[in-house]
């Protein structure tokens, strides 16, 4: 800054009587001058009042008089003027002496004082009394001092700021305890080094500090990640600060570990969904039980009928029937029984599936020849039915080749029941990226879309007006042995046009 001079050609000083009242009537603050030694020249009513001298006991003496004794030992008065000096302007804070030996935090300004000619002719010296004001700071030094020693003696939480940008501030001991970064670590770093890779990828942490910004605060729980990669499950309230002024200044952070809590919940909601899924099997299994009662009470109740009837038929006319009635009589029977072996061979495969029971194999297999033993197994003699096979060469699977063929055959065999005679029936396979295709395709009436849901439902039959009712267990089993063996299965119909079931299985690479 430069020096201050007194400029008379100017009038620059004007009338001195009256600058020398203004000077005199400010009581606030100590205002004097000073010759070039330091010796005091002036006094004003605001000196007295501030440092307990009157002018004419404190006129002359050196300026030092003010000072303590280690700052006059240590040469500071002299420090200061010679700053002065050197840069027209020295300004400081410390602790100053009044009269009664009490003493008092002032703010100090001197100001060198110049000529015409540039040369120092004296000082001008300014003190406020800022006892007050210095008191009230170290009475906040202190409160934030507690403050932050009781924040650093909690272990249990971690407790620490964010600035607005979210950039670690300060570490509490709980904060490295529970995070495992010491503060030279992270402080400087952005808080999202605790989230996990999805949860920035997601932009959780400024979601948070966005929402902490616009409520003014925000709680969660989730994972976070310490500075080793483990994870645990945290309690977390972020708080954002504001100033007096309504000014954002940043956030506070404080988390808990609360991963014994939520094992504990896991935990416990493990055995009640057990429990539940225990619950819901034992009203399966009386489910099934009362369906499985009803289906062997009508389904084999109506064969076994037909068989005693045709049975005692033979017995009772049996020198009366030439050879083909009684060769009708006996295939009739077989077939009654062919029926009655399938739907035991399908409540077995029921009872296996709904324990958990029922085992496939995982090795390469011929799609080709498995569509082959397939069709074989549909067709019968003099069959009316046409059954066209479209298979790649060489189409490989991995999975059962005994259950695939069974679920080719059944789907198949629907194919058959519910095709017009002589009506043309296709089963397709090829392969599709990784997976083989196999579809089976009818000329049926179709299948209603409204109850279409209900084909893959165990004991589900369709109504019996539109002529497709069934068991309601072959195509249960059929979905349950493609998603045994990894793969899936779904169906296409528009009524009237026939209908398309399409499965998938893994093929070999």
């Amino acid at each position: 800054m430069k020096p201050q001079s007194i400029d008379r050609r100017h009038g620059a000083v004007g009338d001195p009587s009256l600058l020398a009242l203004l000077v005199d009537s400010i009581s606030d603050y100590a205002i004097y001058a000073l010759d070039v030694d330091g010796r005091i020249a002036t006094w004003n009513a605001g000196a007295e009042r501030l440092k307990g001298y009157r002018a004419n006991e404190v006129l002359g003496r050196h300026f030092s008089l003010f000072y303590t004794e280690s700052d006059t030992a240590a040469g500071a008065p002299e420090h200061e003027l010679a700053m002065a000096t050197a840069d027209g302007h020295f300004e400081d804070e410390g602790w100053r002496i009044r009269k009664d030996g009490t003493r008092f935090w002032a703010n100090v300004v001197i100001t060198a004082l110049r000529g015409d000619d540039e040369r120092l002719v004296g000082f001008g010296k300014v003190t406020r009394d800022l006892t007050e004001r210095r008191h009230a700071e170290e009475l906040l030094r202190e409160s934030e001092e507690r403050f932050r020693l009781l924040v650093n003696s909690v272990v249990d939480y971690a407790i620490f700021l964010l600035d607005v940008d979210g950039v670690v501030s300060t570490w509490n001991a709980g904060a490295e305890r529970l995070k495992g970064y010491r503060s030279d670590e992270i402080v400087g770093r952005h808080f999202s080094a605790f989230y996990t890779d999805d949860q920035r990828r997601e932009d959780l942490p400024r979601r948070l500090l966005h929402e902490a910004l616009e409520q003014g605060r925000v709680e969660s729980e989730g994972w976070r990640v310490r500075k080793d990669g483990t994870r645990f499950w945290a309690s977390v309230v972020l708080t954002a600060l504001r100033d007096s002024n309504d000014v954002h200044r940043g956030f506070a952070k404080v988390t808990k570990d609360l991963t014994d809590r939520k094992r504990n919940e896991d935990s416990l909601r493990d055995v009640l969904a057990r429990e539940r899924e225990a619950a819901e099997g034992l009203r399966e299994l009386d489910r099934m039980r009362s369906d499985v009662v009803g289906l062997v009470a009508h389904d084999l109740r109506a064969p076994l009928s037909v068989i005693g009837s045709l049975a005692h038929l033979l017995e009772a006319d049996w020198g009366a029937l030439d050879d083909h009635s009684k060769l009708d009589h006996v295939v009739r029977i077989g077939q009654r029984v062919s029926g009655m072996t399938a739907l035991v061979d399908d409540l077995r495969d029921l009872v296996h599936i709904k324990s958990g029971q029922l085992q496939v194999e995982r090795r390469p297999f011929s799609i080709e020849w498995v569509v082959e033993q397939a069709v074989q197994d549909v067709l019968v003699a003099d069959s009316p039915v046409t059954i066209t096979a479209d298979v790649a060469a060489g189409l490989t699977a991995v999975g059962d080749a005994g259950r695939t063929r069974q679920i080719v055959a059944n789907l198949l065999s629907n194919a058959v029941k519910y095709s017009p005679m002589h009506a043309p029936i296709r089963v397709a396979a090829n392969r599709v990226d990784d997976d083989v295709i196999v579809t089976v395709s009818d000329s049926g009436p179709g299948i209603p879309p409204d109850q279409q849901h209900l084909l893959f439902q165990q004991f589900s039959r369709l109504t019996p007006d539109d002529g497709l009712e069934g068991s309601g267990v072959g195509l249960f089993i059929v979905r349950s042995l493609v998603e045994k063996q990894g793969g899936t299965i779904e169906l296409e119909s528009i009524p009237p046009h026939g209908a398309t079931f399409r499965f998938s299985l893994p093929s070999v690479p």
